[in-house]
């Protein structure tokens, strides 16, 4: 009774405070691709850019806010790890080019795959190995931290260090601006889910003007369709059955037949961002 009358007299949130609600990080219900949510803000996204599409340092800088407002809606304050990334990388990329020992370029290579491999392996693996020197060594022998694991990062990890790599082989040149290395770090449509650009694909496109092509808008988004096609039909069906195979075999492993390994091997391959409830993917 008094928790009704407690609803009764909370009073309703305003409009303003719905679209707060909405636009700020909800860990429960993180921003994906074939959200509603994110089909608005794109169609706002794309209204900007086609504005700014001939001003190219404003466009450069419209992208990259969108892409960290988007990881940011994805896993939070967690956002710092990707720009301390492009940082990082960014002054060793000039440090390896301005070095002239090859030691020290070695060096400074080096200094980078540990920052991102060790980024990486904090984030993605501790629970992981935590759990494995507790089921050696008995419960409670190392405290759980349960570290919450960012979306992609396994992506932008690989993505920068290819960067300082092929610095260091000489294949490209360090980009002078930081802002050019941010939107090739950060760029929203493969941020999450790949795949991991390569360089010399991505960055001579940045400084190019850009022209409205009714071909290549039609071909956008005839991909853009058939990729919700596959996620919110196929891949959401699949995970019907995958999710009841994979969730029994913890249970009874020895009454899975060899088919349905088999066929959700299958649906698993075609399925490309199916949620299994006893695995951890990035």
């Amino acid at each position: 009774m008094t928790e009704d009358v407690a609803q009764l007299l909370t009073p309703e949130p305003s409009f303003w405070e719905r679209i707060t609600s909405l636009l700020e990080y909800d860990a429960s219900s993180p921003l994906i691709f074939n959200s509603g949510l994110f089909l608005f803000l794109f169609v706002g996204f794309m209204a900007g850019y086609l504005m700014l599409r001939r001003a190219t340092s404003l466009r450069i800088i419209y992208v990259i806010l969108f892409s960290i407002y988007f990881y940011y809606k994805s896993s939070g304050i967690y956002f710092m790890l990707l720009i301390f990334a492009s940082v990082s990388d960014f002054i060793i990329a000039h440090e390896i080019a301005r070095a002239t020992s090859q030691r020290l370029r070695k060096w400074l290579v080096a200094a980078s795959v540990a920052i991102n491999v060790g980024m990486l392996g904090y984030f993605k693996y501790t629970n992981f190995l935590i759990e494995i020197a507790n089921s050696m060594f008995g419960a409670g022998f190392l405290d759980f931290q349960n570290i919450f694991l960012p979306v992609g990062i396994s992506f932008f990890v690989f993505q920068s260090m290819s960067y300082t790599i092929d610095v260091y082989r000489g294949e490209i040149r360090p980009l002078e601006r930081w802002t050019d290395y941010m939107f090739y770090l950060s760029f929203f449509p493969q941020l999450v889910a790949g795949p991991i650009e390569r360089p010399e694909n991505l960055l001579p496109q940045l400084r190019t003007k850009q022209y409205w092509n009714n071909a290549d808008a039609a071909a956008g988004l005839k991909r853009m369709l058939v990729g919700f096609f596959k996620k919110v039909v196929v891949a959401e069906l699949f995970a019907v059955y995958l999710n009841e195979v994979y969730g029994y075999m913890t249970i009874r492993p020895d009454r899975v037949m060899e088919h349905a390994h088999v066929l959700d091997s299958i649906m698993w391959a075609l399925s490309e961002d199916t949620q299994i409830p006893t695995r951890t993917f990035s």
